[in-house]
């Protein structure tokens, strides 16, 4: 197996996320460097704006801030939602028949256990909108964005439901009540569709007809599904009915330069080159961007073996000349390959 195939699946996130939660579980009462030791991250590495993490990392750091507050929301709410209150929820979801009957349930669950969720869900001709508008305290000395809870909740609600029906629900719209994030580029990989800012509500759009989708995970699958979460929320997913996706899973598969040209990944999606262009312009992508994303969460994930020098790894992911991948490195996350490596 070559390293670029042991890496395909891994992938990276915006050290946006980590560097927001870290934050926010250190305002809940946790300690900096706990938090960081258990995620394998150090303070340097999220210094950088630009820098990536992993999926593992980021999920350390949100079930480390569950752990000091006790409270699923994250300190955001007027009152806190226990841990332990999404198993519950997922025990009675697992049961449902469609995905109509989860979206139903889990708005009738929300106005059951409190108000620091309004949960709703509304039919609009051939649309549907999933709204999730969170309580959020109206005076606090939290210092964090409530955008960060949003975001999460949104994310959780799309990937859980996708997961219980076997298949990614694709997503008309995107809508959240906060201004465009400086981090919005990472939209893209959390919610494949466009995204509307400063919204009414914060919510999810789609076709009605998904609603009908048959639930088809059991409760064996369910225990699996919980014992690894959050990170099941934070990994990457597979959006096979997007152009972007086929191109990204044949760039992971490619191992040689003259395999991920656009000529050749259009060639084998059956269509030319300029096709291919289109269709990414059309979903808001760019086959460079693309290709450039693949190779730097690639390198990083090779960081991850230290006995690695950075010319194999510069090999590795595609470039000759070491100091034409440090260039381009620097260039992705706004430090040198060296530095980034030093920083771990």
């Amino acid at each position: 197996m070559t390293l670029l195939n042991h890496f395909a699946n891994q992938h990276t996130i915006a050290s946006y996320f980590a560097r927001s939660h870290l934050n926010n579980g250190v305002l809940l009462g946790g300690n900096k460097q706990q938090i960081l030791a258990r995620a394998e991250l150090k303070s340097t590495q999220l210094e950088q704006p630009r820098t990536r993490v992993l999926a593992t990392q980021l999920a350390s750091i949100v079930k480390s801030c569950w752990q000091v507050s006790g409270d699923e929301f994250l300190g955001f709410t007027e009152h806190k939602v226990k841990v332990g209150m999404f198993n519950l929820l997922a025990e009675r979801l697992i049961i449902c028949k469609t995905l109509d009957d989860v979206f139903t349930h889990t708005a009738a669950f929300y106005n059951l256990t409190g108000d620091q969720l309004q949960f709703e869900v509304k039919k609009i001709g051939a649309q549907v909108s999933v709204s999730l508008n969170a309580n959020f305290k109206s005076i606090s000395d939290h210092h964090s964005p409530n955008s960060l809870l949003s975001e999460l909740l949104l994310l959780i609600c799309h990937r859980f439901s996708s997961w219980l029906v076997g298949q990614v629900i694709p997503l008309s719209i995107v809508q959240v009540q906060h201004a465009k994030p400086a981090h919005h580029e990472e939209y893209r990989l959390m919610y494949p569709c466009p995204c509307i800012y400063q919204s009414h509500n914060n919510a999810l759009l789609f076709e009605a007809k998904y609603l009908n989708l048959p639930v088809v995970q059991n409760k064996d699958e369910l225990l699996g599904y919980i014992k690894q979460i959050p990170l099941q929320w934070f990994k990457k997913q597979s959006y096979y009915d997007t152009c972007s996706a086929q191109v990204l899973r044949l760039l992971e598969d490619a191992t040689l330069e003259n395999k991920s040209n656009l000529e050749t990944i259009a060639a084998k999606l059956n269509m030319t080159s300029r096709t291919l262009r289109r269709k990414l312009i059309a979903e808001g992508s760019r086959f460079q961007q693309l290709k450039d994303n693949v190779k730097r969460d690639k390198a990083i994930s090779l960081f991850e073996q230290p006995n690695l020098t950075l010319a194999e790894i510069s090999l590795a992911v595609g470039f000759t000349e070491l100091a034409t991948f440090s260039r381009a490195f620097k260039h992705w996350t706004g430090v040198s390959p060296s530095t980034y490596r030093n920083c771990r």
